[in-house]
């Protein structure tokens, strides 16, 4: 009985090698070529919404939105039902059928708030939110299927800002007493111009005269940071990130060549550092991947300068480049867009699809990432590094017992690519050569007649 339920455990750990996976490639379904998307609202990690774009450099703005009930397996469109020139600008969803969107005028360049309730199929202006005289609407995000926020530029004197608790349905007045300083203080309308830290009640947007207006309790009181992160004159754009109320990324540049000049705070806006990241940084687009300590993905698909797709553990400090063969098909990276993580194991990327074929999205999924692997084996520490590698790995043990360990390498189809044993009275530190192996995701096994341990090992 001892020795099937070993094979048996054995099989299931193989079928989980098997059906980890990386990155694969989704069909919005948009219809016509060079269909980018331009951001990415995850409801949860079966349920997302996409906004298409223009993506040809040529033509008109469209009104294209792609949804997923399933986790991308499939996708289904359809058409932002807005009149007249009115085009939409940034949005957000709270569940499969309700979503909402901050809409420009073309011509007039007013601004209005629409929504849908029936999975958009119609959409209308949301009645007295954002549309009364005077308004003018940035942007809108949610937290989870209930709880949300959206805002506009300052009304009577005071930033109109607006929450909700069931989803959409109904919104109230935030408690805010923040005044437009000066007095032609306003916000900016684009994803990328406020944030959320999902399960937090974390949010945060910015204004042209570079404040952070911020909220920790779901949107319903508002406050500026105790410092402005920039404080010129008037802003042409910025981008702002966050993963708790105390750490926030920013951005914002001053003429029309958008160079950015960004910035960070790890005390809540007490003081701001000039953010320096090392390593390839994408500053396309940016998303914090909810329920990390301090990790964030990026994005950039200007071919001129950087592209690709990175993540960084360390609040964005130090950056790394995802690896896989769709991001990678010539040797170098791909175009990648808009950027959303439902959690540290699921998240998509908007890309134009190399073939030209599909208008497509990126699904990374890793079943294992941001497991908590054990860290000893036997009572004795056991370090893998480094990790990520380009290719050439050390193993050192360190312990108090002194029972032989085997370590084995598997790719992620189970197959065995390496094995040796470590004996703790003798080898204690060993070396993995796998320069001749493909780049990706391999799984290091370490094993004795006690207990086994996994560790993810990424060749780069």
């Amino acid at each position: 009985m001892i020795r099937k339920l070993f094979f048996l455990a054995t099989f299931i750990s193989v079928a989980i090698i098997a059906n980890a996976q990386t990155w694969t490639q989704q069909n919005t379904n948009f219809t016509g070529t060079s269909i980018g998307v331009d951001e990415i609202s995850i409801v949860d990690a079966s349920i997302v919404w996409v906004k298409g774009f223009n993506g040809s450099g040529t033509g008109a703005k469209i009104r294209a939105y792609s949804k997923t009930l399933n986790g991308g397996t499939t996708w289904s469109t359809g058409t932002i039902g807005l009149t007249g020139t009115i085009m939409p600008n940034t949005f957000a969803a709270s569940s499969y059928t309700r979503a909402f969107v901050a809409c420009l005028d073309t011509v007039s360049s007013v601004a209005s708030f629409w929504s849908t309730a029936n999975g958009g199929t119609t959409w209308a202006p949301v009645a007295g939110i954002l549309n009364n005289t005077g308004s003018f609407a940035d942007g809108v995000k949610f937290w989870n299927t209930t709880k949300g926020f959206c805002y506009g530029d300052p009304i009577n004197s005071l930033y109109e800002i607006y929450t909700t608790s069931d989803g959409g349905a109904t919104w109230t007045p935030a408690v805010t007493s923040v005044a437009p300083v000066p007095a032609a203080e306003y916000g900016y309308n684009g994803g990328e111009c406020a944030s959320i830290v999902p399960g937090t009640g974390v949010g945060v947007f910015m204004t042209d005269h570079g404040r952070i207006i911020r909220t920790t309790d779901y949107g319903v009181h508002w406050a500026t940071t105790p410092t402005a992160p920039f404080t010129s004159s008037v802003y042409n754009g910025n981008k702002v990130y966050a993963s708790s109320a105390n750490y926030i990324i920013c951005a914002t540049y001053i003429t029309a060549t958008t160079t950015w000049t960004w910035k960070y705070t790890s005390d809540g806006g007490t003081t701001w550092n000039t953010y320096a990241p090392s390593g390839s940084f994408y500053d396309y687009a940016m998303c914090y991947v909810p329920g990390t300590p301090n990790k964030f993905v990026a994005t950039s698909p200007d071919a001129a300068t950087i592209e690709g797709v990175g993540y960084s553990t360390d609040g964005g400090l130090s950056w790394t480049d995802f690896t896989d063969a769709l991001l990678q098909p010539s040797g170098v990276n791909i175009q990648c867009l808009a950027v959303g993580f439902a959690s540290v194991t699921t998240g998509w990327v908007g890309n134009y699809d190399q073939s030209q074929l599909i208008n497509s999205i990126l699904k990374y999924y890793d079943p294992l990432a941001g497991v908590n692997m054990m860290q000893t084996v036997n009572g004795n520490d056991v370090n893998i590094y480094p990790n990520p590698s380009h290719g050439m790995v050390n193993v050192a043990v360190n312990g108090p017992n002194a029972q032989d360990i085997t370590m084995t390498v598997f790719d992620l189809i189970g197959n065995n690519i390496s094995s040796q044993i470590l004996n703790v009275n003798g080898l204690t530190n060993a070396s993995i050569n796998l320069t001749s192996y493909p780049k990706g995701v391999y799984l290091v096994q370490l094993s004795s007649n006690k207990e086994t341990i996994t560790k993810k090992l990424i060749i780069q």
